[in-house]
């Protein structure tokens, strides 16, 4: 038996389609199992009479986690918002998107999982998260954000091929002529890594995934690696230039030849919140389509 919890901050990705409705949804719920919802500014404008409450002051607000209303954009931005704030809650994840990994509370499912969240049955999940920083030659360092998903070396804008060389734990591994690399997270294996051909695996695994975009061989092929290893990712010299680094999709850090970007996993895991009976396959089975049944 978990801490009831009977105050929810709430971010809610209003440009989905049916995010009024499951917003709607949420406070129905909300009303008739006492749990106040603290809503950030933005998602406040769509609930009349709710008090708004920036994300860094729901901690003093005694908001016991932050459910983030949309798909799984929405929870990893509402992660990174945590981050960025330094507010140590758990996140849970309410769909109204499209495939929901990560959101995988159905709107038909609300009022259950406040039922749930009320009389403390839930469980909690520790995800792992990527640390990662660009270096430079001198030492300098640029620290990004934590990534919960997924960090992603990418051609430049020029749109030509990079030569890029992996060296994992200070051991050199590969040098590949592709459109970038992913260095993926359990989590974020159903993510980018899953649409390049990368395995799927399983969310709490202690490993990570090293997959290669549109590589210039056939012998590239995806490598899972412990979760402890250290990464280390440089372009080669003569590219002609620079490659974006981006942390879950977000904001473009150029990555010129001559600096190094270095992942390893992060001490700050995110945690989600999950009902007791929740299938951890269930999402894959369903979106994936594993149990259709043969074709005849």
């Amino acid at each position: 038996m978990s801490a009831p919890v009977l105050r929810l901050g709430v971010s809610a990705n209003l440009t989905r389609p049916r995010a009024g409705e499951g917003l709607a949804a949420l406070a129905r719920a909300a009303r008739e199992q006492g749990v106040t919802l603290l809503p950030d500014p933005e998602t406040a404008r769509a609930l009349p009479g709710a008090q708004a409450c920036a994300v860094a002051d729901l901690p003093a607000a005694g908001a016991q986690a932050l459910a983030a209303l949309g798909g799984d954009g929405t929870l990893l931005a509402a992660a990174h918002a945590l981050a960025q704030a330094g507010a140590d809650l758990p996140l849970i994840g309410l769909n109204v998107g499209r495939l929901g990994y990560l959101t995988a509370v159905n709107e038909e499912a609300f009022p259950a999982i406040l039922r749930a969240l009320a009389a403390g049955r839930y469980a909690q999940e520790a995800r792992a998260t990527l640390a990662a920083a660009i270096h430079a030659p001198g030492g300098a360092q640029d620290p990004l954000p934590d990534a919960l998903n997924d960090v992603v070396v990418s051609r430049g804008e020029g749109g030509h091929a990079i030569a890029i060389e992996l060296a994992l734990d200070d051991h050199p591994v590969a040098r590949w002529l592709c459109d970038g690399l992913i260095l993926a997270t359990p989590t974020g294996s159903t993510a980018y890594n899953l649409s390049v051909g990368g395995p799927v695996v399983a969310p709490t695994a202690d490993a990570l995934v090293v997959s290669v975009i549109a590589p210039h061989a056939l012998t590239a092929r995806p490598l899972v690696i412990p979760g402890a290893t250290r990464v280390a990712i440089r372009v080669a010299a003569e590219a002609e230039a620079p490659a974006a680094v981006y942390v879950d999709g977000q904001a473009a850090h150029p990555l010129r030849p001559g600096k190094i970007l270095r992942a390893t996993r992060s001490p700050r895991p995110v945690r989600l919140l999950t009902p007791l009976t929740r299938n951890p396959y269930a999402p894959l089975s369903r979106k994936l389509g594993w149990g259709t049944p043969f074709a005849r």
